[in-house]
């Protein structure tokens, strides 16, 4: 194992992360054989030219410049989930568990993306593999054995777990690629990342593992970040009702595509303030600088791994003033955002950063903006002024809790 250094600045992680695109990834995310062969070779763990050449060639639907053409897409999604809630789910009844309920709506929303609209079939067959996929990632966070190369030789129910998935998933997209073909879909990943592979400039483990991480192994992260957006509107009515006024005024202008892409509206800020005070994990993915760094006049050796602390950066940091452990999203629309690049952990840092997170904002946004203006939501009295509880079985740090929501009168709603 090598040395870990913990970074609690940002002075600090500006040093380490400025050429971050040059970083190498600690091998299998320091989590051995089984996150391997799970997701070993996806563009999220790989590094150096291999990691540029993949990244390439499996980004173009998730660029800035392309987002934009997703909204309809998104919208829609958003749309036909929320009715299946309010019509068959649990906002017939005035609740909604922000996990539970909500879990396959950023995972759908990324499928479409990633393979263009699917038919029910198919879209039941990714339904299918979820459990499996979940069961097979529980042993990688668990570890023991299946850290050890020797657990491949042995007739484990982990093992016999990731020849299902293995087996299952490849054949789901060859099945996708060939309909991609079929309906000349050349700017999906499915495709760019196939076509990369007949080109012999992919292996079949890039393809297969990288749209693994965009679908399966990012849909915690995802919903950690989406979950808590609602927890914290439904603990303060004030920062709820002017997010809804915002969005009324941008339907009443008819300018809701141009608004659900702004990174300076209320909106935009709410879901950064959820994300600064709920990081998704404590620290970091490890990973290494190809040269030395000094820092404080200390000189850090090449090849030495950083994790970020990120609530000593989002939370335990002078940056964010004296109320820094409240919820107030306005601060995002006080702060300059380049002074707050280095103080705030989320996608990452430099240039190397997520490549979903432009889609996953987006995602987020349409949810809240369907949402807030036709229900109102609230903590449950038990709640009030009292420490949120967390799902303790994740990896990702997830609320556990049903809110209240309370339809909003139509009349309430003109305009909207």
């Amino acid at each position: 194992m090598k040395p870990e250094i913990v970074l609690t600045k940002a002075e600090h992680v500006k040093i380490i992360f400025k050429d971050s695109d040059k970083h190498y990834k600690a091998v299998n995310n320091n989590s051995g054989y089984l996150m391997g062969q799970v997701l070993g070779k996806c563009v999220g763990l790989v590094s150096g030219q291999e990691w540029r050449h993949l990244r390439a060639v499996s980004e173009t639907a998730f660029s800035h410049n392309n987002v934009s053409g997703h909204v309809n897409l998104l919208q829609n999604r958003v749309k036909s989930y929320i009715r299946d809630l309010e019509e068959r789910g649990s906002l017939l009844g005035g609740l909604i568990d922000p996990v539970e309920d909500l879990k396959m709506l950023p995972f759908f929303a990324v499928a479409d993306v990633i393979y263009g609209k699917l038919p029910p079939d198919m879209e039941r067959g990714l339904r299918y593999l979820a459990p499996i996929h979940e069961r097979l990632f529980t042993h990688v966070i668990q570890g023991g054995l299946s850290r050890l190369e020797i657990s491949r030789f042995l007739p484990t129910e982990t093992n016999r777990t990731l020849r299902e998935f293995e087996t299952k998933w490849k054949a789901f997209n060859h099945m996708a690629y060939q309909r991609a073909c079929d309906l000349s879909l050349t700017d999906t990943p499915i495709f760019q990342l196939f076509d990369a592979l007949h080109e012999g400039t992919v292996s079949d483990k890039h393809v297969q593992h990288t749209l693994d991480e965009m679908l399966y192994a990012n849909l915690d992260v995802t919903m950690g970040g989406l979950s808590w957006n609602l927890v914290f509107l439904a603990s303060d009515q004030q920062v709820q009702r002017q997010l809804r006024e915002e969005i009324k005024k941008a339907r009443q202008d008819k300018t809701e595509h141009q608004y659900l892409l702004s990174t300076t509206s209320f909106l935009a800020a709410c879901i950064s303030e959820s994300s600064r005070l709920k990081p998704l994990a404590a620290f970091s993915v490890p990973q290494s600088a190809p040269t030395e760094r000094i820092i404080d006049g200390y000189v850090i050796p090449a090849g030495t791994n950083f994790v970020v602390d990120t609530y000593s950066l989002n939370i335990q940091n002078e940056f964010w003033g004296p109320d820094a452990q409240e919820y107030r999203p306005s601060r995002f629309q006080e702060v300059n955002s380049i002074e707050a690049r280095y103080n705030f952990w989320r996608f990452g840092f430099g240039p190397r950063q997520c490549m979903g997170r432009y889609v996953a904002d987006l995602a987020i946004r349409a949810l809240l903006v369907e949402l807030v203006v036709k229900w109102e939501l609230h903590l449950p009295k038990e709640l009030v002024g009292k420490k949120w509880g967390r799902d303790k079985k994740t990896w990702i740090t997830h609320p556990q809790m049903k809110l209240i929501c309370l339809p909003i009168l139509p009349d309430d709603n003109k305009g909207m």
